[in-house]
């Protein structure tokens, strides 16, 4: 017996409880599937609407990914290495500009990129928020440049936004102001992210850099 407890302590644990639960259904929250998949939580998200990974929510309104649904979709992924990418996978990034001047350098500077990923520019927070309701970003980039009443306006518009969805949409808020996360405790604020500003194309090539790489399975 002594022999056999030495040799179960020396097996990793990932192995003994794959071995335990072999027979009984797995399943992962929505981030857990991302950090495994190497994908944003949203992009997750929408292949649980899409099919492509198999999941069920909690009376809470929290998602339950399949584990199995989950190696299925990691094991076709490498099989079809070197084929493109599905367009439905590829990330839908809003991006909005109110400087007309910096927007058309954007456009300009996106249309040279090559990145796999989809950019649609809007002029004014409002417009883009009428659009999600019938194509729904990956994630939301904003470029705020207005007075900062207005700006704490926009960032409770969003969190009103984010509470009242089934699910949060990532948001970027690029300002030269300070703090302005910080004047708001709503529970919506945990998916808006504040970083400091100004917005140029030099930012905006690397923020799509780094969206490709965490979607990089």
């Amino acid at each position: 017996m002594s022999d056999e407890h030495s040799l179960t302590t020396m097996v990793d644990p990932a192995i003994m409880l794959k071995q335990n639960t072999s027979k009984v259904p797995q399943f992962l929250s929505t981030a857990e599937a991302a950090r495994m998949l190497g994908l944003s939580t949203t992009l997750v998200q929408t292949l649980v609407d899409q099919g492509e990974l198999k999941g069920w929510k909690t009376r809470g309104g929290h998602r339950r990914i399949s584990l199995e649904s989950i190696h299925d979709y990691q094991n076709a992924s490498r099989s079809s290495m070197g084929v493109p990418v599905k367009s439905t996978l590829k990330p839908r990034i809003t991006a909005v500009v109110e400087s007309a001047q910096l927007m058309d350098q954007l456009m300009a500077a996106n249309a040279k990129w090559t990145f796999p990923v989809e950019v649609t520019f809007f002029d004014s927070v409002t417009e883009a928020l009428l659009e999600l309701s019938s194509k729904r970003p990956d994630m939301l980039v904003v470029e705020m440049s207005m007075p900062r009443e207005q700006q704490e306006k926009t960032l409770q518009a969003l969190e009103n936004f984010n509470n009242r969805g089934r699910s949060p949409l990532s948001v970027v808020l690029i300002t030269n102001e300070k703090g302005l996360l910080a004047t708001h405790t709503s529970s919506g604020t945990s998916s808006i992210q504040v970083v400091s500003g100004p917005m140029s194309a030099i930012w905006m090539h690397a923020y799509l850099t780094g969206v490709v790489a965490s979607c990089q399975l």
